[in-house]
């Protein structure tokens, strides 16, 4: 099958999808709508390098998707796999090959549906795909509000490699002293790393003893840093900055709590990999996060952007007198059951072969 992925450069999400098909036998091919890192299949730059178009922000994926449509259109492709609804999305559509299918990721239509603009061009963006494809049961319902058609609309996460990401038993009673807390998001401001630090500082404040490793980097480092800093916490914590996906289980093995403030999430692959660890997740309460989490079950769910919640949390669990590994046992086990990475590609390659095999009766007839 020959099957050309779509997407910017730099989107990360994609990479998962183009290894397993390579390594299945598929021809693949990747068109990159921006610039990025080089992948082990054929590449087509159609993005800006530089100059005055870089300078034009979202507008500079316009010459970029008219170049796209080349492309596609010479390499007939089987399949085309487009990533992110408002960039790739947009693409495929005028690309007009098909069959194609988007994938919604999380802000491309969490935010999208807010704008007037890009709610008209979701709506045909997921009328004219053959078929959607989202993370978490929120987007679904935020892509049939859009008038997508029921029966197209595939909905699971790409999952984790629960092989690379392996379950170490651990007796979780508290308290315990020092807390080991970690959190593995990028230090961007939709992670809302501040809230977390400020948690922290509430917890110094009452006693708390712990140790909190931040991994990932990002354009609010420095201010995350600062604020660290003045809260006088920055002994406390550990900013640890980037570290490759294939090194992260080491790292999270030497944690006990998973930590995530985020204020808005597709389906978090993050703590799906704290939780296959067994980790105990104590995460905002947001819909990507209470698909997975039951408050007091398998995690504790704090309010979005409010400090003070997350440190009651804490406490929360600090007064726990059970024991929670059955909680870790069981939420390895819901990974296993929805997020195996193994298993979920499974289900995106079968989806190709149906559109394809429906796609080549509609030509027939």
């Amino acid at each position: 099958m020959r099957i050309c992925f779509l997407a910017l450069g730099k989107f990360a999400h994609v990479d998962p999808y183009i290894d397993y098909f390579r390594k299945r036998g598929h021809e693949v091919h990747f068109v990159a709508l921006a610039p990025g890192p080089s992948r082990d299949v054929p590449t087509h730059n159609v993005g800006s390098n530089g100059g005055f178009l870089s300078l034009l922000g979202k507008s500079s994926y316009l010459p970029a998707i008219v170049r796209a449509r080349g492309v596609v259109r010479r390499l007939a492709p089987d399949i085309v796999h487009a990533h992110y609804a408002t960039s790739a999305g947009l693409a495929a559509f005028i690309c007009r090959v098909h069959p194609w299918i988007v994938t919604a990721h999380g802000t491309d239509v969490t935010l999208g549906v807010n704008s007037l603009l890009w709610r008209v061009l979701l709506r045909v963006i997921c009328r004219q795909a053959d078929c959607v494809h989202v993370v978490s049961n929120d987007l679904r319902d935020k892509v049939i509000g859009l008038g997508t058609v029921v029966d197209k609309v595939e909905t699971f996460s790409i999952g984790i490699d629960t092989t690379l990401f392996r379950f170490r038993e651990r007796s979780v009673s508290y308290p315990a002293a020092p807390l080991r807390l970690i959190c593995t998001r990028r230090l961007e401001a939709v992670y809302d790393h501040a809230t977390i630090i400020r948690g922290m500082s509430l917890l110094k404040k009452r006693g708390v003893r712990f140790v909190l490793t931040i991994i990932g980097d990002g354009i609010a480092r420095a201010k995350l840093e600062t604020l660290a800093t003045e809260l006088r916490i920055k002994d406390w914590i550990t900013f640890a900055g980037g570290v490759p996906n294939n090194q992260l289980p080491a790292a999270l093995s030497e944690h006990d709590i998973y930590l995530s403030a985020s204020t808005r999430d597709g389906a978090s692959l993050c703590l799906l990999e704290a939780m296959a660890c067994g980790l105990y997740p104590v995460v905002s309460d947001i819909p990507a996060n209470t698909e997975w989490i039951k408050n007091g079950r398998n995690g504790l769910l704090h309010k979005v952007e409010d400090p003070e919640s997350l440190a009651e949390c804490i406490g929360q669990l600090m007064n726990w007198t059970q024991d929670k590994t059955v909680a870790l046992a069981q939420n390895r086990e819901l990974v296993e059951t929805r997020g195996d990475r193994l298993v979920n590609m499974s289900r995106v390659e079968e989806l190709y072969q149906r559109l394809q095999s429906r796609a080549g009766s509609a030509r027939n007839h």
